[in-house]
């Protein structure tokens, strides 16, 4: 851990970074923005529950918690990745990086200064805005393991895309190629996915319903663990689809689900999300160091 502190490519972004006001002014203005969104779901809630038999402001708590989820969705697919996209490629334009290289520090130490550099004003923008989020526990329907296993995932899901854009900075030569690589990466995870399991999905009905036996035990098996593991490669279908799950089942780590005469053992969404994730980032990780050490030994 002291290693990872005390990189010296970490130490230098990171005071370069949070010198100035330029960090504390965008810390400022991301709470005030956080807090006028918060303020504005409760508006809405408040004025739905003065109509008769409306049971609006009972679920309250929920409605604060999705929108400020929404926003920590939009920083680590979007923020988090612009902040490495860079990182590299940004050091080669300003002809700096073969002075780097040329330095006893190893190519796994530079990636992971690069790597901290950004995810800890990321990490500092998701953890200030844990309090704002604990005001539902004021407003009730929101359980605390609800809230940490929300967070896990988002840190995860942040880890994981950082390195995406870094992996995407050593591999493109250009900044703009490498930001250009990283969001249409980033759409396509979040929006792309989605869109093919859906229709997916539609041709699996599709297909069956003009079947007159249809699908048999073993397909739907297939089809059910396949349409959970899709569900876990996309950020927003895995939190939505186990907050439904956390409600329905009332389970925390896995679930049974009743299959015709079978019953299936299913984890959850979020389990699945962590696991792949973590896998996806060991792997983009390792990708980074060797395509560092690569053109460094070129």
């Amino acid at each position: 851990m002291s290693a990872w502190l005390s990189n010296p490519v970490a130490v230098k972004e990171l005071r370069g970074r949070m010198r100035g006001r330029r960090a504390v002014v965008v810390l400022t203005l991301y709470l005030l923005a956080l807090s006028g969104i918060v303020a504005f779901v409760y508006l809405i809630y408040t004025g739905n529950a003065t109509i008769p038999g409306n049971t609006a402001a009972r679920t309250a708590g929920k409605g604060l918690f999705a929108a400020i989820l929404a926003v920590q969705v939009f920083l680590v697919a979007f923020i988090g990745p612009a902040f490495t996209a860079g990182a590299i490629s940004g050091e080669r334009e300003r002809q700096t990086y073969d002075l780097l290289r040329t330095t006893l520090l190893p190519a796994e130490a530079f990636v992971r200064g690069k790597l901290i550099s950004a995810l800890s004003y990321v990490f500092l923008l998701v953890l200030v805005s844990i309090p704002l989020q604990s005001i539902a526990f004021l407003l009730g329907g929101l359980s605390a393991v609800e809230l940490v296993v929300a967070e896990v995932v988002i840190l995860v899901a942040a880890v994981t895309y950082a390195l995406y854009g870094l992996w995407c900075s050593a591999a493109m030569r250009s900044t703009l190629a490498a930001t250009v690589a990283t969001f249409a990466g980033m759409l396509f995870v979040l929006f792309g996915t989605p869109l093919i399991g859906g229709a997916a999905a539609l041709f699996y009905s599709t297909w069956f319903a003009a079947t007159a036996t249809g699908p048999g035990p073993l397909i739907e098996t297939l089809a059910a663990y396949a349409g959970f593991i899709g569900a876990a490669t996309n950020l927003p279908a895995t939190l939505i689809l186990s907050e439904a799950l956390f409600l329905e089942e009332n389970a925390v780590f896995a679930f049974t689900m009743s299959l015709g005469s079978a019953r299936l053992w299913l984890p959850m969404p979020w389990t699945l999300f962590i696991l792949l994730h973590a896998l996806a980032a060991l792997w983009l990780y390792r990708a980074t160091v060797r395509r560092v050490r690569r053109v460094s030994d070129a």
